[in-house]
């Protein structure tokens, strides 16, 4: 039952990463959207970054089978990861993180979360990640506040989503998570500014690296725990 669980969701996977809402044309000063974000299969299945996300798309889909089985936190678990993916490409390829992505991935995923409290039944994994994914956005909010210029508020909001997400297994599951995304984004540019190959008032999309901190401990570590 798992191994064709896992193959469904790679399949699956497979079929709507190419259908993936990633062609945004950003404002002219690139601040927000001014158009999309839409899909573009017919792109995305010529373009090497399109594979690419497709491939992301399944073997995420597929992992995440694998790691929960069939648990009813299944179907969350999967819209989140395919918004995830979305949101890391247009990050990517705009430096943007689309609240018409994050809001409406963000909201199938509470209603998902929802149901499988009902099947489980754990309400209280349900209002944890409620609260984490409220606590996550007040503290991404109040570092904007204190340094607008190394957060967007597309970060702010991507932050409630990764909470609702991770907060569902524990609180120790969030703060890893965000922790790894912030680790991997310094790693990411003392390496860039070792080799020169960043400037130190070059632009970084912070989203890419919360979103990787995020699945890893979604799927290495999901109950925050890295040992033992």
């Amino acid at each position: 039952m798992t191994a064709a669980l896992v193959a469904g969701c790679c399949v699956a996977g497979a079929l709507l990463g190419a259908w993936l809402p990633v062609d945004v044309v950003p404002t002219e000063d690139g601040r927000t959207v001014a158009e999309g974000p839409r899909p573009m299969p017919a792109v995305v299945v010529r373009s090497g970054w399109g594979r690419v996300m497709i491939l992301a798309t399944a073997a995420l889909w597929g992992a995440l089978a694998a790691r929960v089985g069939t648990a009813a936190v299944l179907p969350a678990y999967l819209v989140a990861g395919a918004g995830l993916v979305a949101l890391g490409v247009v990050d990517l390829r705009s430096q943007l993180l689309p609240r018409r992505i994050v809001v409406p991935v963000g909201v199938a995923t509470l209603g998902l979360l929802a149901v499988a409290a009902v099947a489980t039944p754990d309400g209280a994994a349900l209002l944890r990640a409620i609260a984490c994914g409220a606590g996550a956005y007040a503290c991404f909010a109040v570092l904007r506040f204190v340094s607008p210029r190394s957060l967007g508020g597309g970060d702010v909001n991507l932050a409630a989503l990764l909470g609702l997400t991770l907060g569902w297994r524990s609180v120790d599951a969030v703060l890893l998570g965000l922790g790894a995304g912030a680790v991997l984004a310094a790693a990411f540019a003392l390496g860039g500014l070792a080799s020169r190959r960043l400037r130190l008032d070059a632009a970084l999309s912070y989203g890419p690296f919360l979103i990787a901190g995020a699945l890893l401990v979604l799927l290495v570590a999901p109950d925050g725990r890295l040992l033992g």
